[in-house]
């Protein structure tokens, strides 16, 4: 840098015109190699270092959106469709006894949201499973789903407190993951093959003959769309149809069933399931559950089974064939007394439901 000292030594600097100190940086910076900024490390967390990005960011495998169901053999005599249980595993066995379900001559067919609310959400899945039942996916339990999904991903390499700390700091990936919900203990509960076998519910079931009408969802469809055209999320949470689509409010819009009806109307009831092409809008009636705030909906061609079961109201069944209807009534566990029995059976102090002996069902 011999050229740059010189350039700046004292002897060679006029009187008359003093250094500007910006000048001289510069004449040293332009001799000088450039060095780079240091690199900072992505902000990690947990025993394992997750990126924190990598929690934020991960996304939950999406639902399956349809199914086709068959039957192995024979079709049983009935199937029994079953509203919104929310946990309430002994409401369901009452249910079941008060139907006098039969194994190889009775479906079960549940409408989504087995888990969370109520007191015995794992005793519930492992219920349905013991009888072959047959699920759509409900909102809460695609919650639990998704808190799985990332207990067995990045969240495994987290503390309890690290995630306490995450759920404080908005941190979890997503919006409606709480420490305090049900959803999280549920999901840690729940044993690898009771998730597998609630991954595969779908959000919408088809019938096989001589059902094919009927149509299985657990919130509910736009009506300007065929199945195989319908949103997986929506049609978990849809209660009204409003001038932007499909919502979860009943104050914005129109109750999508009655949408549903009037554009039945105006279709052929000539079902044949066999040929019938998904992508194009059938004559069908939907069963559904999810609307707890309008209780029992049992119109022509939709038939609403949230009975309000977990807030002290009913466990319904809608049968097929005839139409008919069977309740248990159900205590409220969303507060009083029988939350704080929920919250006893949680820290094990009172015995499990489940844990006591079943019904007399024909197994």
């Amino acid at each position: 840098h011999m050229q740059a000292r010189s350039a700046l030594a004292p002897d060679s600097v006029d009187s008359a015109h003093p250094i500007d100190p910006a000048a001289m940086q510069q004449a040293v910076d332009a001799h000088l190699p450039s060095v780079a900024p240091p690199q900072q490390e992505p902000q990690t967390i947990g025993r394992l270092k997750v990126r924190a990005a990598e929690v934020k960011d991960f996304r939950a495998e999406p639902p399956t959106l349809f199914e086709k169901k068959t039957f192995a053999g024979t079709a049983p005599k009935r199937l029994l469709f079953i509203g919104d249980i929310h946990g309430s595993v002994k409401e369901l066995n009452l249910l079941l006894c008060k139907l006098k379900f039969k194994r190889g001559e009775d479906q079960v067919v549940l409408v989504g949201d087995l888990v969370a609310k109520g007191p015995e959400s794992v005793a519930v899945v492992r219920r349905a499973r013991q009888i072959n039942a047959w699920c759509v996916r409900g909102n809460h339990d695609d919650r639990v789903i998704r808190w799985r999904e990332f207990l067995d991903g990045p969240g495994k390499a987290l503390s309890q407190t690290e995630l306490k700390d995450l759920d404080k700091s908005k941190g979890l990936p997503y919006d409606d993951f709480k420490l305090s919900g049900d959803h999280y203990k549920v999901a840690r509960d729940l044993s690898p093959d009771d998730i597998t076998w609630m991954k595969a519910f779908p959000t919408i079931m088809t019938l096989p003959s001589p059902f094919s009408e009927w149509v299985v969802v657990h919130g509910g469809l736009d009506a300007s769309k065929p199945l195989l055209k319908q949103d997986a999320e929506d049609v978990m949470v849809t209660r009204n149809i409003a001038s932007g689509g499909p919502t979860s409010s009943r104050d914005e819009g129109q109750a999508w069933f009655e949408l549903w009806a009037d554009k039945m109307k105006g279709l052929s009831q000539d079902n044949s399931t066999s040929e019938t092409n998904f992508n194009e809008l059938h004559y069908n009636k939907i069963i559904y559950g999810h609307d707890a705030g309008r209780n029992l909906q049992l119109h022509p061609l939709t038939k609403g089974l949230d009975s309000r079961c977990v807030y002290g109201g009913q466990l319904t069944a809608f049968i097929l064939p005839g139409e008919n209807t069977v309740s248990v009534t159900c205590p409220n566990y969303d507060g009083g007394d029988a939350a704080k029995d929920r919250r006893r059976r949680r820290r094990g102090t009172i015995p499990s439901a489940y844990a006591e002996p079943m019904y007399t069902l024909e197994q």
